[in-house]
């Protein structure tokens, strides 16, 4: 059971809580109706993104087995085995989808969390290597969430709400690839592959 929640990665799904920035910006915080349709798409986009840690773990069990921490990781270890991971894959993608035919707004906000789980599976596969372009996807996934959000609850974003979406966390991304280089360089290890794609001087300039 443990196993599993750490494979799905429970503990990140307070990333999806920014579906909920159109309510809050758009006066609807006292709103039942408006919480309830964020409630359900943070669900969507919870079980959507553990889809998506699911397939990257199966893609990376190989790394994680020879990775001195990361072969703790359930597949890696073999606590989960890659069968199981894509059964679970399969379940939360259709948990996904379940809580998307609750909404009024099913189409718009299902065709953004499609998206989601396309483009996530293209940054699984090879998009996450490339330097600049997997913070740039991590970023967009946010600004993905708020779009949602706003679809779900009929609250039309500002343009500087989204755009402040992307750069906030787009400069979140950057300082996590500088903690990346900087571990690295103390232990000798890169924490990704694309680690040694980047360097301190660049990051440095990215985010300042």
């Amino acid at each position: 059971m443990i196993g599993a929640l750490r494979v799905i990665r429970v503990r990140q799904w307070v990333k999806n809580f920014f579906v909920f920035i159109p309510i809050f910006f758009g006066g609807a915080i006292f709103d039942v109706d408006q919480l309830a349709a964020g409630a359900v798409t943070w669900m969507a986009f919870c079980f959507a993104a553990s889809a998506i840690y699911c397939l990257n773990d199966i893609i990376d069990v190989e790394a994680d087995r020879a990775h001195p921490v990361k072969c703790n990781r359930p597949i890696a270890s073999g606590a989960i085995s890659v069968g199981e991971a894509y059964l679970m894959m399969g379940v939360m993608v259709a948990l996904s989808m379940a809580m998307l035919s609750l909404l009024t707004e099913w189409k718009a906000v299902g065709g953004i969390v499609v998206f989601y789980l396309v483009l996530n599976v293209l940054y699984c596969i090879r998009l996450k290597d490339k330097a600049i372009v997997d913070v740039c996807i991590v970023a967009f996934g946010f600004v993905l969430r708020i779009l949602a959000g706003g679809f779900a609850t009929d609250i039309v974003l500002s343009k500087w709400i989204v755009l402040m979406t992307f750069l906030l966390t787009l400069f979140l991304s950057f300082a996590k690839r500088r903690d990346d280089v900087l571990r690295m360089e103390a232990t000798g290890v890169a924490p990704r592959k694309n680690t040694i794609r980047y360097n301190l001087t660049f990051i440095n300039q990215a985010i300042t």
